[in-house]
This record gives structure tokens, sequence and C-alpha cells, in this order.
């Protein structure tokens, strides 16, 4: 067998490897992150890094497979870690479609997830939450979803209140029947968070989505070049 083929299958799983790692690195620190824009987003929005996550950790492991496969040139293992890289080059093509998706309906799919957290403001089992979402408007100079009125809507809000982050002085308190303040637009901030956590949103699915796309193309490479082995080792048993 020639060793191009050899060693251009330990190559290109040498970079699966590479890139398994550097998914897995993406999605670990996207998880750990204790950012302000965390307690806004659903479950769900942590679902995309965690299955990265597990995709990279899998690749990984598979990558070094591919090398000993390319190592002992035997040409079953490789029909097998050709099969096995095919249903996966499946799995994050479906996964790319799906962080696109994502990408083109964010605002849609953010907005529930938000109205379920802004609704839970105030709650005294969620006093940390009370706390993040405070800390999240004030910092990012925003109140509600789309504006400041959303509170109207919202639980804690209750046509009267806003929270006390939105309040531009904060003090414990402030909030407390703003929304029928005339003075409101002066005492608070305007502008809905929504768009800060869109943007946040498709910046994670863009670095993963990229990922994602490299993995695919390194995943047909492998494919190609074991099969290319397999050959030859089967041809070159018969001799």
């Amino acid at each position: 067998m020639g060793c191009v083929s050899k060693y251009g299958l330990l190559t290109i799983n040498f970079f699966v490897v590479a890139f398994g790692l550097c998914v897995v690195g993406v999605s670990a620190a996207i998880l750990r992150q204790n950012t302000i824009y965390g307690v806004v987003l659903s479950n769900l929005f942590y679902s995309v890094p965690l299955t990265t996550l597990l995709a990279g950790i899998f690749l990984t492991c598979l990558g070094v497979l591919g090398c000993l496969g390319a190592i002992k040139e035997h040409p079953v293992l490789l029909k097998i870690y050709a099969a096995v890289v095919m249903v996966l080059l499946i799995v994050a093509m479906t996964a790319g479609i799906t962080m696109l998706v994502f990408t083109a309906n964010t605002s849609s799919f953010l907005v529930r997830g938000m109205t379920n957290v802004f609704n839970e403001y105030g709650s005294e089992d969620k006093e940390y939450l009370t706390h993040d979402l405070d800390i999240f408007q004030h910092t990012m100079h925003c109140c509600g979803i789309v504006s400041y009125t959303d509170w109207a809507n919202f639980t804690y809000g209750n046509n009267t209140n806003v929270a006390d982050g939105c309040c531009r002085n904060q003090t414990l308190g402030c909030g407390e029947g703003l929304l029928q303040n005339p003075q409101v637009e002066d005492l608070v901030y305007m502008k809905g968070c929504l768009s800060f956590v869109v943007n946040a949103f498709d910046a994670i699915c863009l670095t993963l989505g990229i990922l994602t796309f490299a993995l695919v193309c390194f995943q047909a490479l492998s494919i190609a070049w074991a099969c290319i082995i397999a050959k030859d080792s089967r041809r070159y048993a018969h001799i």
C-alpha cells in the first residue's frame, strides 16, 4: 500500500482531532461562561453548545481511532471507520442546517424564552434571577424585550412597575410605579434588550457553524482516504 494514502489519512485525522478539541474548547467555554446574557436565554440555547461539545468529544475519539486504523492498515476496521464517519457527516450537516434555521428565526425563538424569564422576575424563589436581570438591564442600558413598556405585561410589572435594573439611577425599589409616572421615559432606559441577546446568540451560532463546516470537510476527506486505503490493503493482500 502506498505511503501517501496511509499518511494522508493520518494527516486528515490529526486535523479531525485538532478541530474536535477546538469544538470541545469553544463549547465548554460557552457553557462555563458566566455572562450577563446567560440569564435571559432559554434552556434550548444551552443545548446548542452542549450538543456540539458532545460531538467534539466524539470526533476527537473518532480521529484517534482513524489514526490507529491507518497505522494498522486493517481493511475491515477502515471500512467500519468510513461508515461511522459517513453517519457522523450526515449528523453534522443536519446540525449545521439546524443552526441556520435557529439563526434565521432567532428573534421569535428568543422572545418566547425571554418572556418566560422576565415573568419570573420578583419571585421569592428566584432572587438570583431578579438580581441578574437587574444587572443585565442596567449594564446594557435596556429595559424589557422590545421596549420598557413590555413590563406592563409581565407578572411583576402588572401595568405599574418596571425592574429596578431599568432605572437610569438604580436604587432598591426604584422601578415601582414608574409606568404610571408621566416622566417615565426620562427615568428608565427605553430600548429593549432583544437586540443585544440576538447579536450574542447569532455570534455563538456562527462560530459553532464555522467549526461544524470545517469538520464536515475533514470528515468527507476521511471517508475518501479510508476507502482508498481499504481498497489498497485488500489488493495487496491478494498479491
